[in-house]
């Protein structure tokens, strides 16, 4: 997902957090027991099961413990007890301040990110509408002049900007309204957006080509699947499908906006681009060979064959025909693809390996994508039986929350106390 910056090192500090009676131990970097979380669990506690409840308190949590804070405590070497930082940060303005950024591990990346931070804010939404709105402030504060979005800004001042992440700010801002609505917010926000999108249609092929692909100088870290399987032979001469995909919900999300502020010709405007690419999507990236989406070379429009999650986000924006989306749940329903766990390529890829990064893990946020789009299409069953795998591997992890999951076996990999994996959780609970 990204470049690692810093890994933890020295002793932890380990505390017992407790909302709403229930308690877990978590080695957080800043928490305070806000009552907000406690009323929010309240509010939903008799609408879910006793384990998920566990995962929801665990997921705020989390999330909670993952808010930046340059107030923090050392141990007796010196090292920074969640991450082992630089002792010459402590103390020192962070670079958005007083905005309040949540880090996607305070163990490992120090920093707000432009695909977890809007991640994280349709979470916090529940409990802390104004904290959700701060992870859109941050990134929109560092807008480039093209519109870009920097791919991080990190606690030391360092701001990455020569690559970026897939835009998904536009759909979350729109989930964050959805749950608690601020006309003016989109209103600042809306303008933002604009130009984001331009740089996207004039930088990544959307003007040239009709259809998007990763770019800058590290298109893998770009897309933010870095490693995956689909890139070894070349990312930013792909039309992407996920890539496209986020597209659409770029536009639908653009159409819901301008609704909300009452701008009917822009919202005409957004609706028919996102029906527009999702033909382009349908006709151009179906590999009728394989029965599934995949990516293309926008130069020798040749499939790369790789199944992995993004096969299946064309079911998250309703395009596919329901002959073809039959076909793309007997895959996910093949043991030798994709169930029980979802890797983040078919467990048949030769390259597969369960527990390396993105070359077959179980990562949370592009599952959500692909099972609510089964969903979207009446194959609950098959949905619900890869979810309740992720599930369980998430509760049975007890001591974190995981950056991504074995797809063998559940453990827990990579970051721990992981931030969107609270989202995702959240979200395959409540949003289901």
């Amino acid at each position: 997902m990204r470049q690692a910056i810093n890994r933890h090192g020295g002793a932890f500090l380990t505390l017992v957090l407790c909302v709403g009676g229930l308690c877990a131990t978590f080695t957080p970097q800043a928490y305070s027991d806000d009552a907000r979380v406690d009323s929010w669990l309240s509010r939903v506690k008799s609408s879910v099961s006793a384990r998920d409840l566990d995962l929801l308190r665990r997921a705020a949590l989390t999330l909670q413990a993952d808010i930046a804070s340059p107030k923090t405590a050392y141990d007796a070497d010196g090292q920074n007890s969640v991450g082992g930082r630089a002792l010459s940060f402590a103390g020192q303005p962070l670079p958005w301040s007083p905005l309040r950024g949540i880090y996607p591990s305070p163990f490992k990346y120090h920093g707000v990110w432009s695909w977890d931070g809007p991640f994280h804010a349709i979470a916090v939404a529940r409990w802390d509408p104004q904290l959700a709105r701060e992870q859109f402030e941050i990134l929109l504060r560092f807008q480039q002049p093209s519109g870009a979005l920097p791919d991080v800004i990190m606690e030391n001042s360092e701001v990455v900007t020569n690559f970026g992440k897939p835009p998904v700010i536009a759909w979350a801002i729109m989930r964050v309204d959805e749950i608690a609505p601020d006309k003016t917010f989109l209103a600042k926000a809306y303008p933002k957006l604009v130009a984001l999108e331009r740089h996207w249609m004039k930088n990544r092929g959307g003007n040239a080509d009709g259809l998007f692909h990763y770019g800058g100088t590290l298109p893998n870290l770009e897309s933010g699947w870095d490693t995956s399987v689909r890139w070894d032979h070349g990312c930013d001469s792909l039309w992407a499908v996920d890539l496209n995909c986020v597209m659409v919900t770029f536009y639908d999300s653009m159409a819901y906006i301008a609704r909300r502020l009452d701008l009917k010709e822009d919202q005409t405007q957004w609706l028919e681009h996102a029906k527009e690419l999702g033909f382009r999507i349908d006709n151009t990236l179906w590999n009728e060979t394989a029965g599934a989406y995949m990516d293309c070379n926008r130069v020798t429009r040749k499939f790369t064959d790789v199944l992995s999650p993004a096969s299946f986000m064309p079911l998250y924006v309703n395009i596919p025909n329901q002959q073809r989306a039959t076909r793309l749940a007997k895959l996910a329903a093949d043991p030798a693809k994709f169930f029980p766990g979802l890797p983040s390529v078919s467990y048949n890829n030769p390259a597969y390996r369960s527990s390396d990064y993105w070359r077959g893990p179980t990562w949370l946020n592009v599952s959500y994508f692909a099972l609510k789009g089964l969903r979207n299409y009446g194959y609950d069953k098959i949905a619900n039986n890869l979810r309740e795998t992720i599930l369980g591997w998430c509760d049975k992890n007890k001591d974190y929350l995981w950056e991504y999951y074995d797809s063998r076996d559940g453990k827990g990999l990579g970051a721990p106390q992981y931030g969107w994996t609270g989202t995702f959780l959240i979200e395959f609970i409540l949003d289901w």
